[in-house]
């Protein structure tokens, strides 16, 4: 009797091993990189790896476990990657179990893994090559006169620049969103959103209250900016407004002089 216990035993030891081995897992795992060791190859740390169903052959044990690091992860796209375990010194039987039977979806958990988004900024604008659009006053022959409009205006308008932000090119379009314009006599400023209009149609002028050698108009003109990854088509605003200025040559303001003549 107790020698057909003893066989009994075996037997289902017996059929206990040949289950772990022959029964063919399938698993799906979760885990994070931790290096990534050739381009076609990347080495797994793992955790959470749950086996949904079958067991893993007798003596090997289940990958995601602080000792079990020997299996390595060769992409096969869409960030499915298949589980080689020739690396952990399994028998053949054991590796034919095995071998494409784990598949897993790996996503970098790293910050410093994930591409930067590219974001172009008002100081990224201010470093390219606006043009300001020029300024002109008008009298334009090097003097104007007390107490009479001197006419200013600028021709700035859109346009399209081209940079590179993170090694990648961006395409920047700039608008002129204000101007600001110094008279450089001591009066306020002017601020406008118009860009002004030569004589007859002028909409911004100024006169001057007393006569100076060396007048100056300056022009501050502020940007607001568009971006895109050159040829996406998807437009995104730049974060704040960057600025140009400009100032005219100096002119004279002269005072009129009054003759009387007899008629």
């Amino acid at each position: 009797m107790t020698n057909g216990v003893g066989r009994y035993l075996s037997l289902i030891a017996i059929v206990a091993t040949l289950f772990a081995i022959l029964i063919v897992p399938s698993a799906v795992a979760a885990t994070t990189l931790d290096s990534t060791a050739e381009d076609d190859v990347v080495t797994v740390v793992g955790d959470n790896h749950q086996s949904t169903g079958g067991a893993l052959p007798a003596g090997v044990e289940a990958p995601g476990t602080e000792s079990s690091h020997c299996e390595s992860y060769i992409p096969l796209g869409n960030n499915e990657y298949y589980i080689d375990w020739s690396g952990c010194g399994l028998s053949e039987k054991q590796l034919e179990a095995l071998n494409g039977t784990f598949t897993t979806i790996i996503e970098p958990t790293d910050p410093e893994a994930a591409e930067p988004p590219i974001v172009v900024t008002a100081s990224d604008v201010q470093r390219l090559l606006i043009s300001p659009g020029g300024l002109t006053v008008q009298p334009s022959q090097g003097w104007v006169l007390v107490n009479i409009d001197t006419i200013v205006w600028t021709k700035a308008t859109d346009q399209t620049l081209s940079t590179v932000v993170l090694d990648t090119p961006v395409d920047v379009r700039v608008t002129p969103v204000d101007f600001t314009w110094d008279f450089g006599d001591g009066s306020a400023p002017i601020r406008t959103t118009d860009p002004g209009a030569p004589f007859p149609d002028h909409t911004v002028s100024h006169a001057y209250a007393k006569a100076t050698g060396g007048a100056q108009v300056t022009l501050s003109t502020r940007w607001a900016g568009q971006f895109q990854v050159a040829g996406s088509g998807v437009w995104q605003p730049v974060l704040g407004l960057a600025t140009t200025t400009e100032s005219s040559t100096p002119f004279e303001v002269r005072t009129a002089a009054v003759a009387l003549t007899h008629g």
